[in-house]
């Protein structure tokens, strides 16, 4: 699971915080901005893994990072405290907006091609600008990547290939170590003695 911290409220939380909410409009960073945060982000010693902006009343910044030995709230607290002070100067955003850090957690957001070649073999959970086969949202095992092209092997319709720009978010997928269990209601049957 990811670490959230959002410097207004001073507070941790889990993944999952709000998703509904969320996800409305959430669209990747533009690259200008990128481009001026994710050195701040590789200087304090972090990998910079993608961001997502949502604009509107309730404005949201989401700066994923990661860092090898695991993270912490106070990493996250760190790089948003660093964060904070070039938005600040800069102002690249119109109107009011939360700055949250996270970890990208278990179901790790794919932000570039390099993320789909890193996670080869791996479940992803992808959803398309288009649809293709009269379908826009797609589960399956990362195949390959060739250049922009992206090969998913999506369960019960075969090979996905598509370019990385045709996708309008992509995650990847946490497995459980044993499906069997997931789900199963664990409360035995009583057995009554009949006089």
């Amino acid at each position: 699971m990811g670490l959230f911290y959002f410097p207004g409220s001073r507070s941790c939380e889990q993944d999952g915080f709000n998703q509904q909410r969320v996800q409305l409009d959430v669209q990747r960073i533009p690259a200008a901005i990128e481009d001026m945060l994710k050195p701040v982000v590789e200087d304090l010693g972090f990998e910079w893994v993608g961001g997502e902006f949502r604009g509107g009343p309730s404005g949201l910044l989401r700066v994923y990072i990661d860092h090898p030995d695991g993270m912490t709230l106070d990493h996250c607290a760190d790089v948003s405290h660093a964060l904070a002070g070039v938005l600040d100067v800069e102002d690249p955003f119109p109107g009011a907006y939360r700055l949250e850090v996270s970890s990208p957690g278990v179901e790790r957001p794919m932000f570039r091609t390099e993320d789909f070649a890193r996670f080869v073999g791996h479940r992803v959970r992808l959803r398309l600008y288009k649809p293709v086969a009269k379908q826009k949202k797609f589960e399956g095992v990362i195949q390959g990547v060739d250049g922009e092209d992206i090969t998913v092997l999506v369960d019960e319709v075969g090979e996905l290939v598509f370019r990385f720009e045709e996708a309008e978010k992509a995650h990847l997928v946490y497995e459980f170590a044993d499906n069997s269990k997931r789900g199963r209601n664990k409360r035995k049957k009583r057995r009554t003695a009949r006089k």
